[in-house]
């Protein structure tokens, strides 16, 4: 599964630290984006990749963003992309609370040694690498013919194809949020009854 790895920091010289040389080495891509609006604009407009966000908490200057805002923004964006905060200020557990709230997949000091960052980030991959979209996906690789065919009708009446679901699950738009839940109650229906293979 490919990733690429979004780093946004104020600090250009972040762009030079250790561990995204080491991301790049294993993961192959990092994107790096010290102006916050830029980094949370890539991330809306490449909603058809995956994506693992390397968060600062504090910026400053005139493009003053703090992290608790662009999580939230990332957050609304899709619950799918698994976010973790990448700080060198310890926050109080109030502050930290926040970022949990706001679905933070995880904290991670600047200090921390490059096996710690890169275990944290290994976990990020393996939950998006077992998430619904990328089974999906896997699938539309080794069925490629199929992979146009419609198989979902929305209540409205509009056909949606493999593609196109895909597509609207890492968008998280409500068609997208109610075929997995539906996928997932038929699978847990199936296994209830004894079907074995799905």
């Amino acid at each position: 599964m490919e990733v690429t790895i979004v780093v946004i920091d104020d600090n250009k010289d972040i762009e030079e630290h250790a561990l995204l040389f080491s991301l790049e080495d294993k993961y192959g891509k990092v994107e790096f984006f010290d102006k916050p609006s830029e980094g949370l604009n890539f991330i809306k407009t490449n909603l058809d990749i995956n994506q693992i966000v390397l968060l600062d908490i504090e910026f400053s200057g005139s493009d003053r963003e703090d992290g608790h805002k662009l999580l939230e923004e990332i957050n609304k964006t899709s619950a799918l992309i698994p976010v973790i905060l990448w700080s060198g200020i310890n926050q109080t557990e109030e502050e930290f609370g926040d970022f949990i709230n706001n679905h933070a997949y995880g904290f991670l000091s600047k200090d921390s040694t490059l096996e710690e960052s890169i275990e944290m980030v290994d976990k990020a991959y393996l939950k998006l690498e077992t998430s619904l979209d990328n089974t999906i996906e896997d699938w539309i690789i080794e069925n490629e013919e199929d992979k146009d065919k419609p198989i979902y009708i929305s209540t409205d009446g509009k056909s949606y194809s493999l593609n196109d679901i895909l597509r609207e699950i890492r968008a998280q738009t409500e068609i997208g949020k109610e075929f997995a839940v539906k996928l997932n109650a038929l699978t847990i229906d199936l296994l209830l009854r004894g079907k074995k293979e799905l």
